[in-house]
């Protein structure tokens, strides 16, 4: 099966529609059906149905989609990469971080020391906890720092880049200022949070906050940035890694915390892929000895 009937598979699962997968790969609509046609013939199996006017993959159709998906993933790793070796004879190393590691790892040097490297090229986007490695498994991503390990040890290898413990961020002159141990712990009921929409800090931060007693919650952000910003204009506490914290955060206090959460932790994930896998963990190995 062909590379372009593999891509017609997964734009009728996006579209449901004939005519907007033929604009997408601008053919014509009767050269889609074609294909569509012959695909069901050379299987043997009927991929596609059609309801209420629109296209649906049938159950055939649904177990070879994640195929098409992976494949043409990898097709395109493979373009990206010949490409980037013939016109600038540079590997090109994608790199995806939450944000929590973007903040955490600004301060660190590590881009500069990347871009020592020869032949090199890097390209960093940022990423949710899940699509992270969603993409890292699919192969859009060489490298994936967040705060999860993978699960496949097999499949994806990891190192700790860092640990940090947390911080809790008060705008000026507030009340809790100064006080620690059950002192602190007795009045945190009494605020609202500002909480990170980053999960992998999620699962650490928020029975630490039921454990307080702390009710309320009024925003969550997925930029530390914008945590920060939010303390400052009083919608409520924070609670982030120390390492992550922006230079514009405001107050933020080191106290004795009863039962504090335990502190967190920055990966770097890869894959164990030939090629690529060796060439990320020489540059974790690298920049984090």
């Amino acid at each position: 099966m062909s590379l372009l009937k593999l891509k017609i598979v997964e734009l009728l699962d996006r579209y449901k529609q004939v005519t907007a997968v033929a604009d997408a790969l601008h053919m014509k609509q009767p050269t889609i059906s074609f294909h569509m046609k012959r695909m069901e013939s050379d299987w043997g199996v009927k991929l596609f149905e059609t309801r209420a006017g629109r296209i649906y993959l049938t159950e055939a159709g649904k177990t070879l989609l994640p195929y098409a998906r992976r494949i043409a993933a990898l097709h395109a790793e493979a373009e990206a990469a010949v490409g980037e070796l013939r016109d600038n004879g540079r590997r090109l190393l994608r790199i995806g971080c939450t944000d929590c590691a973007m903040a955490a790892l600004a301060g660190t040097g590590w881009l500069a020391e990347i871009g020592r490297i020869p032949d090199i090229r890097v390209n960093v986007a940022k990423e949710n906890d899940d699509d992270l490695f969603r993409r890292l498994e699919s192969g859009d991503l060489d490298l994936a720092i967040g705060g999860w390990q993978p699960v496949d040890p097999e499949r994806l290898r990891s190192a700790e880049l860092l640990v940090s413990p947390w911080k809790l961020l008060l705008p000026a002159n507030h009340p809790l200022d100064g006080l620690s141990g059950p002192a602190l712990a007795e009045r945190l009921h009494r605020y609202p949070f500002v909480e990170h929409a980053e999960r992998s800090l999620g699962e650490l931060v928020s029975p630490w906050l039921a454990r307080m007693g702390v009710s309320r919650v009024n925003v969550s952000f997925d930029s530390v940035e914008l945590i920060a910003q939010a303390v400052r204009d009083g919608l409520g506490l924070a609670v982030l890694p120390e390492r992550a914290l922006p230079a514009s955060a405001p107050r933020a206090v080191a106290a004795d915390w009863p039962d504090r959460p335990e502190s967190w932790t920055l990966y770097a994930s890869w894959h164990v892929r030939e090629g690529y896998g060796e060439l990320a963990e020489r540059i974790v190995r690298t920049l984090f000895p």
